[in-house]
């Protein structure tokens, strides 16, 4: 049989061509299989050198990462690690620091587990990306300390970027949910060591989320996601002189609904009465403020986690406020000029403007002990219904409208009805302020439990028909009318022998007062009195004071009783 040289040639030469081909493939499969099993024996350390080079490069070598393992399934698309720690550099802070660039805070965190679910691209991590289905931080506990340092130093607000560096520090992250379950937040400050704010049992929930370079400039998300929810345990701090600890608890906010719920908020004083006047420097006032289920209305949650308060209607039902004060115990000489309470509302540094604050069926109690008898009278005001619109630091807000009014319907001594107006002017140079009222009747005898302790008087007829006045004020000055109808007024004076608790008659004294006072107004065949008041502001007093004592003065002159 004759062989074909041209077609041996070509056998051969596609023989050649096949070997070359399957040498190829070979050489393929063998780099892919190298590849996949260099991949599988390396990953984890690859991903290890990328994430923490990413920390670092990104926080300019301040902070670190940390974790004991890592777990990944790339066929079901899952993801593990569990004991981060993302804690900062003290050596780069120093460097930083002297260089002036130190920033306002920073972090320390411990996440027992982090877990990424129906992960799309699990080596895209390589390129600082991780896209999936459900991300969740487990058991985080976050500390941040405040360094008195950089532009946001002035605020004790935790500052939208810890979020975004708690859930950015993985770098581009794309999820359909992402929820840190279970998380601790607190707080210290760097220099001084005192212990701030604690947060227990905080649960975040970010629908849609979406960190990429455009990002933050989408304003229809809050912290990258479509919507967010928060909700909290309980929120606890306390004063810096330890004289007081403040707590709220059952906290939740939607940005959907965008209201804020908080069950309730106390602040309880750390010693009783007597105790806590005694710790003061100088005669104070002690708090004791409680409030059950507050409510927030349409709140800007992007604002909030700002540090600012930007909302519609607080709505504060049955609040208690309870204020002593101890008259035995030496003033202080400081002056109180420009702290009225629409005045040091502007000296806040957290931006708030709220629309109105609702307060209903509150109670205030005010207990003062007297100089001279050395008892405690208290006043009530029960059944305080209230309302304060416009109430704001807000510059462009006032700049609008700068009158802040307060609406209060109450009963004082849980007898008489009262009825208050008042009108701040917001950002006034002398603090006006215009106030004006209405008081129901009741039986003068009903006084007594206040005036026999902190006016050593005694009354022992009288009727209170009605009582309106009109106050206008400022930091140096008020002026304005009163005019209360009463009749058959009779009192007895009243002194202390010392040593002893009981307050006895002044007979002579009782006598001469008698004698002074106008029993009627109006009296018989006469208008009704109707006194101008006008006083001269003692500058180391507070607000309550001077317009009390104004309307006093006026209730004084009216009896008869000048001095």
């Amino acid at each position: 049989m004759e062989v074909n040289p041209t077609l041996v040639k070509k056998r051969r030469s596609m023989s050649k061509g096949w070997i070359i081909t399957l040498s190829i493939f070979g050489f393929l499969i063998v780099l892919i299989v190298g590849a996949i099993w260099y991949w599988n024996t390396h990953k984890k350390s690859i991903l290890k050198d990328k994430l923490e080079t990413a920390v670092r490069n990104k926080s300019g070598g301040l902070y670190k990462i940390q974790y004991d393992s890592l777990s990944m399934d790339e066929i079901a698309g899952y993801l593990s690690f569990s004991n981060m720690r993302f804690s900062y550099d003290s050596t780069r802070f120093a460097e930083l620091s002297s260089q002036g660039n130190e920033p306002s805070f920073l972090l320390n965190i411990t996440i027992p587990e982090i877990t990424v679910s129906g992960l799309k691209t699990p080596r895209a991590l390589i390129d600082k990306e991780i896209v999936g289905r459900k991300l969740e931080i487990k058991n985080p506990v976050i500390h941040i300390l405040y360094t008195n340092a950089g532009k946001d130093s002035s605020t004790a607000a935790v500052p939208k970027a810890i979020y975004e560096q708690i859930l950015g520090n993985l770098n581009l992250i794309q999820a359909d949910t992402i929820l840190i379950s279970n998380a601790r937040i607190s707080t210290s400050n760097r220099q001084t060591k005192k212990e701030g704010m604690k947060l227990d049992d905080v649960f975040i929930t970010l629908v849609d989320v979406k960190i990429d370079s455009t990002g933050g400039a989408d304003s229809s998300r809050i912290l990258f996601a479509k919507e967010v929810s928060i909700a909290a345990g309980k929120l606890s701090w306390s004063s810096p002189d330890k004289l007081y600890t403040y707590s709220a608890g059952d906290i939740s906010s939607n940005t959907v609904t965008r209201d804020l719920a908080i069950k309730y908020f106390r602040m309880v004083p750390a010693l009783n009465e007597e105790a806590f006047v005694k710790a003061l420097p100088a005669q104070g006032d002690r708090f004791d403020f409680s409030v059950n289920t507050i409510q927030v209305q349409n709140i800007n949650l992007e604002q909030l986690l700002d540090g600012n308060i930007i909302a519609d209607r607080i709505v504060l039902p049955s609040p208690s406020i309870k204020i002593y004060r101890d008259l035995i115990i030496p003033r202080d000489k400081k002056s109180r000029v420009g702290a009225y309470p629409h005045q040091l509302m502007q000296k806040i540094p957290t931006v708030f403007r709220v629309k109105k604050i609702q307060v209903t069926n509150g109670f205030i109690e005010y207990k003062e002990k007297h100089q001279t008898s050395r008892l405690a009278g208290k006043i009530t005001y029960h059944n305080v219904n209230a309302s304060i619109s416009n109430f704001t630091n807000d510059k462009k807000t006032i700049a609008a409208n700068n009158i802040m009014t307060v609406d209060m319907n109450t009963r004082f001594l849980n007898n008489a009805p009262l009825k208050i107006t008042g009108h701040f002017y917001l950002l006034h140079p002398s603090g006006r302020f215009d106030l004006n009222g209405t008081f129901g009747a009741m039986d003068a005898t009903h006084l007594n439990p206040v005036i026999e302790k902190t006016g050593m008087t005694h009354i022992k007829t009288g009727k209170i028909n009605s009582a309106e006045f009109q106050i206008q004020g400022n930091d140096n000055v008020t002026d304005g009318h009163v005019k209360m109808l009463y009749e058959d007024l009779k009192v007895n004076a009243l002194e202390k022998d010392k040593g002893s608790a009981v307050l006895d008659k002044k007979t002579l004294t009782s006598f001469i007062a008698n004698m002074a006072i106008k029993n009627d107004n109006p009296t018989r065949n006469q208008d009704a009195r109707v006194i101008q008041v006008h006083l001269e502001r003692n500058p180391n007093v507070s607000f309550f004071n001077f317009a009390w004592k104004t309307l006093f003065q006026g209730v004084m002159k009216t009896v008869g009783l000048e001095k």
